[in-house]
């Protein structure tokens, strides 16, 4: 498996639970603060397949930007979630979505390191977690 097929796995898992953590709503609501720092972190992802494979240093100046956006998504909660009606359901809905923030965020750090560490391996497994975690987050938020 080469670097650009492993890199595309891992943004199109980002897309893919970025949209399961949001509603589909109007174009007009879908621009919530939560859809926008999602949105910063896909869109740093979509850089990894841009630049060189061996451009370790962009690799994961990509993958930090990527954990800023998912960092900033931490302050907000899913409207699927904060519809809910109040109660022990919504709280823990509440505790399960920043369970899933951290660990995405913890994954993508984790392709930062592999990337620093000029190691495919670790770029992989890095990967493998962030996929995990967006089939998680698609059980769980998707509509």
């Amino acid at each position: 498996m080469n670097l650009n097929s492993v890199i595309n796995k891992v943004v199109l898992a980002v897309v893919i639970m970025s949209s399961a953590l949001t509603v589909s709503v109007s174009a007009e609501e879908e621009k919530t603060p939560l859809y926008e720092s999602m949105k910063e972190a896909n869109t740093a992802l979509k850089m990894l397949r841009k630049i060189d494979p061996s451009d370790w240093s962009a690799g994961a100046a990509a993958a930090r930007e990527a954990a800023a956006g998912i960092l900033k998504g931490f302050a907000y909660i899913p409207a699927l979630v904060s519809e809910m009606p109040e109660g022990k359901e919504k709280t823990v809905a509440i505790a399960d979505y920043r369970r899933l923030m951290g660990l995405s965020y913890a994954s993508i750090c984790q392709l930062e390191l592999a990337y620093l560490a000029e190691d495919q391996a670790l770029v992989e497994a890095a990967q493998a977690n962030v996929k995990e975690v967006k089939k998680e987050g698609h059980k769980k938020y998707e509509d």
